[in-house]
């Protein structure tokens, strides 16, 4: 995460070959821990194009809205609040039904 420049080039690179999903670690995840960012970023890269399918079906309905103030925020794994088009597939791996699943796991 230090040197992102070299996950950059080689997101270049995958871009240019048709890849249509990159996501690099040091974006997705700036921490030292790399296995921890590589787990991250695949997370990211496999479930964030589904995320932001939905996403733009579900946005759609909303579409009055805009300009209202009203915001539209989606809680991540995290419990954290984050803007709709800020939401990626790794920070909602553990959010909504799968969230309270492992919640109710881990205190049971």
């Amino acid at each position: 995460y230090a040197y992102p420049i070299h996950e950059r080039d080689i997101a270049t690179l995958a871009l240019s070959m048709g890849f249509q999903s990159v996501h690099c670690s040091s974006d997705v995840s700036p921490m030292v821990r790399m296995v921890t960012r590589g787990h991250t970023a695949c997370a990211a890269a496999y479930l964030t194009p589904s995320i932001s399918s939905y996403l733009d079906g579900f946005m759609a309905g909303f579409e009055d809205l805009e300009g209202s103030g009203v915001r539209l925020s989606f809680m991540k794994s995290d419990g954290g609040l984050t803007p709709a088009n800020a939401f990626g597939g790794h920070q909602a791996i553990l959010s909504g039904p799968a969230g309270g699943g492992i919640g109710y796991a881990k205190t049971s």
